[in-house]
């Protein structure tokens, strides 16, 4: 857990659990923790898909993915941020691809939100990435940011 002064604005610095790992649909994808500042967001290597959020504050979540399909597949699919409890931040647009180019090799996906407070609950908001998609994507590389404004 990140510990230093209340007065410090929050940011956490994720990187990919391990390089060419296998991300099944409906899953959440692992992190290790690059840095962290801050006491408003916090990652446990005890829970390594998910990163907990002081529900009162506003976030920029900022991730980069260089993907591909474990196997053919045709259409779309999408990238979730999924918040536990719901409801606590304001959706956020997920973020579509095409499966077919990703048949032809490794894609970059980018994405970048600004999670708003709808409610102060008081608990932590656990925040995790999650794969919509008929088909296992291979994540070659993945960082994810998150900046309290």
């Amino acid at each position: 857990p990140c510990r230093t002064p209340s007065c410090e604005k929050s940011t956490l610095q994720l990187t990919g659990h391990r390089e060419k790992a296998l991300w099944t649909p409906d899953s959440r994808l692992s992190w290790r923790q690059r840095s962290c500042s801050g006491t408003d967001i916090c990652w446990d290597r005890n829970a390594p898909a998910q990163v907990q959020l002081n529900p009162g504050k506003t976030y920029v979540i900022q991730y980069t993915l260089n993907v591909c399909a474990a196997s053919a597949a045709e259409g779309t699919g999408t990238i979730l941020l999924r918040q536990s409890p719901c409801g606590v931040f304001a959706d956020v647009p997920p973020l579509c691809f095409s499966l077919e180019r990703m048949a032809h090799g490794p894609q970059t996906l980018q994405h970048v939100s600004v999670l708003h407070p709808r409610t102060s609950s008081g608990c932590a908001v656990d925040l995790s990435l999650v794969l919509n998609a008929k088909t296992a994507l291979c994540v070659e590389r993945a960082m994810m940011d998150l900046v309290e404004l």
